[in-house]
């Protein structure tokens, strides 16, 4: 058997990926490097994947000292050995930072920065991204802990001059006060336990609280009380129980959040071992995504703010976050794109303009069709879930209505449910009730089959067409959230005949979604600049009552993107309702459209 071809790239091909490591060792990459002159070439390939934006080009997973040194050693033109795969973002940070902890042991502040980095891409999920690098939650969160070190402590452990037991002291501390320590460490050869006996009495400083200190002042663990321990470098005013300060602080938190809560979708309190970076969104800038699009971004499900419970800064309020990183870098290369089209466009059209050769009536060709956006087709933001499930609720009731106002389609869907074995999702509770309203039979319910047979054996005859179509109809509320979307399709659900914008959607939103549906119904222009301010400036509730009361404004058809389902194209023969199936009467279908809304 022939032997496999090694598969290589040009070192120049080949890019950095999103690798944490920041300090490589001199000793061991000269190591490295006299190995590679010895056998003459890279023996072991690196692993890499085609670069996410740019064709031609390889990003590394694995292996940036091996390509490192063969470029200073071989030269930018010098085949490097590859494996190639097709690693997704999170695959290729976790891949980093365990490729790195076993080929060659990087520094913890290292480990922990690949670390922060892929917590945020998983949106904060600590369990799911310690379960990815093999590590406890604990050891992640001692990791992420480091990285609220002072700069110069993390160099001072990146160059082991420090060991991680001393970053780890050090992290609790103000950054001027770990700089100051930082100089005695190194100066003196602190032990670690010596610190942590140290340090253990400055412990938290009572003027930084930010809830009421007055119960600290007769506290035992007041260092205030224990003065004669101290000398005048020390000062009065730390707590040192181990824990009391950061519950109290946590509790005054809470109270703090209540009303941020009322304006944000997502409130995250952040502590020191979260590695907490806030992803600022907003229309413009280097990382801006657009007017439109950040109009959008304010109704979404991972728009908020952060709250501080960080030394130094408790109870400070970051606002107009994003906690999905990933779908936000999304939405600035699509700003991004968009910008350089258009700027490619008014390149061409000026350029046709000055030579004069353009014709009367014929635009560039790569000019934006009348109509058309420049902005490329947006990814739907997340919906909050309490949004989420009003909707689908409202979306269950429309199809039952319609299913009990259009008998022909209401066979055919029963037949498809029946066909797909889909009845599973029927609602006999809600059935039941159904038909209490449209044949009134005797004590109907759910009895056994032999009691539930004998009762609807004795329904009138010309009522149980309504009776099958109930069937179908009440299935509507069991079925999964893909297949009643087909059923607003195959329906023509007008989600405008239905909904009329009211109080108790609205007081599910958040200020800030608010804000946003105001944008895309056209309210706050209705409103007018001043008249929107007004509004927006009082309580929440004032908010609501002056969006539903908009003089002149045109409720109806005004309904928002978040209760529209997505069309589909379903293959539907025309058909008109006849015979049997027709025979329904109108006060029936009334009954059961009834039955149907009071069955939500």
């Amino acid at each position: 058997m022939q032997d496999q071809v090694q598969p290589t790239l040009k070192v120049r091909q080949i890019v950095s990926g999103p690798n944490h490591r920041t300090y490589y060792d001199p000793k061991k990459m000269a190591e490295l490097e006299a190995g590679l002159l010895a056998a003459g070439k890279v023996t072991q390939p690196i692993q890499v994947r085609p670069h996410p934006t740019r064709a031609g080009v390889w990003e590394i997973i694995a292996g940036e000292r091996r390509w490192r040194a063969a470029r200073k050693l071989f030269g930018e033109d010098y085949d490097m050995p590859v494996v190639i795969s097709d690693a997704t973002d999170a695959e290729v940070r976790a891949l980093g930072i365990i490729e790195n902890h076993y080929r060659d042991n990087p520094s913890d502040i290292e480990q922990a920065r690949g670390a922060a980095d892929l917590l945020q891409y998983n949106r904060d999920d600590k369990e799911q991204t310690a379960r990815q690098l093999g590590w406890g939650v604990e050891t992640l969160e001692r990791r992420l802990l480091l990285l609220n070190c002072a700069a110069e402590v993390q160099q001072a452990l990146v160059e082991r001059r420090i060991k991680l037991g001393h970053a780890e002291l050090l992290a609790g501390l103000q950054h001027e006060r770990q700089v100051k320590v930082l100089a005695g460490v190194l100066e003196h050869r602190v032990p670690v336990e010596v610190l942590k006996k140290q340090l253990g009495q400055f412990a938290k400083r009572l003027a930084d609280a930010i809830f009421d200190t007055a119960q600290c002042v007769s506290c035992s663990h007041n260092s205030a009380q224990q003065a004669a321990l101290f000398d005048e470098a020390i000062g009065d005013g730390f707590c040192q129980h181990p824990t009391h300060f950061d519950e109290l602080t946590l509790a005054a938190l809470e109270l703090r959040a209540v009303p941020l809560r009322e304006q944000y979708q997502v409130v995250r309190i952040v502590r020191v071992v979260d590695a907490f970076t806030p992803l600022l969104v907003g229309p413009d800038g280097e990382l801006g995504v657009g007017a439109e699009q950040y109009g959008d971004c304010k109704s979404c499900a991972n728009f908020g703010c952060s709250l501080s419970a960080m030394p130094g800064s408790y109870g400070q309020v970051e606002e107009s976050l994003c906690f999905d990183a990933q779908c936000h870098s999304t939405k600035v290369a699509d700003r991004r794109r968009a910008e350089r089209a258009a700027a490619r466009a008014a390149t061409t059209d000026g350029a046709g303009d000055a030579d004069g050769k353009g014709k009367k009536g014929e635009g560039s060709r790569t000019a934006a069709k009348p109509g058309a956006s420049a902005l490329p087709k947006r990814a739907a933001n997340q919906t909050p879930p309490r949004v989420a499930q009003y909707r689908t609720e409202r979306w269950r009731a429309w199809v039952a209505n319609g299913l009990m106002a259009e008998p022909a389609r209401s066979h055919r869907v029963l037949a498809a449910l029946i066909a797909s074995s889909s009845l599973q999702s029927f609602t006999p509770l809600k059935f039941v009730e159904a038909v209490g309203k449209l044949a009134k039979p005797a004590k109907f319910g759910i009895n056994g089959f032999k009691g539930a047979l004998e009762l609807s054996d004795a329904i009138d005859a010309a009522k149980m067409p309504a009776v099958v179509q109930a069937v179908a109809a009440c299935a509507a509320y069991g079925v999964s959230h893909d297949n009643l979307e087909l059923l607003l399709n195959y329906l023509d659900v007008d989600e405008a005949r239905h909904f009329r914008l009211n109080a108790e959607y609205l007081e599910l939103l958040t200020v800030s979604e608010l804000e946003s549906l105001a944008d895309e119904l056209k309210l706050r222009k209705a409103m007018g600049d001043a008249g929107f301010k007004k509004a927006r400036a009082g309580t929440k509730a004032k908010f609501i009552e002056a969006l539903l009361n908009v003089p002149g404004f045109q409720y109806a058809g005004a309904v928002p993107k978040a209760i529209r389902y997505q069309r589909r194209r379903l293959r539907i023969a025309a058909m008109e309702d006849g015979g049997p199936a027709a025979s329904v009467s109108a006060a029936d279908a009334h009954h059961a459209e009834e039955a149907a809304l009071t069955a939500t």
